[in-house]
C-alpha cells in the first residue's frame, strides 16, 4: 500500500507512482487472486490431486494451471455465469484487495487464462 503523504492542499496522496518490479508484482497477485476466485466457482477443488484444496474447499494450489486443466469440460454459459459471480466476489463474497483486482475482475475469461500460458516456474 502506498504511503500516505501529503499535498500542498494538505489532502493524503495515494497516487504513489510504483516501481516496475512492485507494479508488477501486484498485478500478479491479482491475477492469481483472480484465478482463484474463478477456480472456486467452478468448484474445480473437486477433481483437484492437491489435498490441501480438497480439505479447505477451495484453490490452494496453482490456481492458473487447475484453470487450464478444467476449463475445457466448462460449457459456455456456465463460464459467462462465473464472470458475473466472480464480479461479485465468488461464492464467498470477497471484495477486490486492490484497483488491478477490481479490474481484472471485469476482464474476459479467456484473457485472464492466457496470463499465466507463458510464464515458467
Amino acid at each position: 500500500m502506498p504511503l500516505k503523504t501529503r499535498t500542498k492542499s494538505g489532502r493524503p496522496n495515494y497516487n504513489k507512482r510504483h516501481a516496475f518490479e512492485e507494479g508488477r508484482t501486484l498485478v500478479e497477485a491479482a491475477h492469481l487472486a483472480t484465478q482463484r476466485l474463478y477456480c472456486e466457482t467452478f468448484k474445480f477443488w473437486r477433481s483437484c490431486p492437491v489435498r490441501a484444496c480438497k480439505r479447505h474447499r477451495r484453490c490452494a494450489g496453482n490456481p492458473a494451471a487447475c484453470l487450464m486443466r478444467g476449463l475445457p469440460s466448462v460449457p459456455y454459459r456456465d463460464r459467462i455465469a462465473a464472470e458475473k459471480e466472480v464480479l461479485a466476489g465468488g461464492p464467498r463474497r470477497l471484495p477486490p484487495t486492490t484497483h488491478y483486482e477490481w479490474q481484472l475482475r471485469r476482464t474476459e475469461l479467456a484473457t485472464l487464462q492466457s496470463w499465466m500460458f507463458g510464464k515458467r516456474e
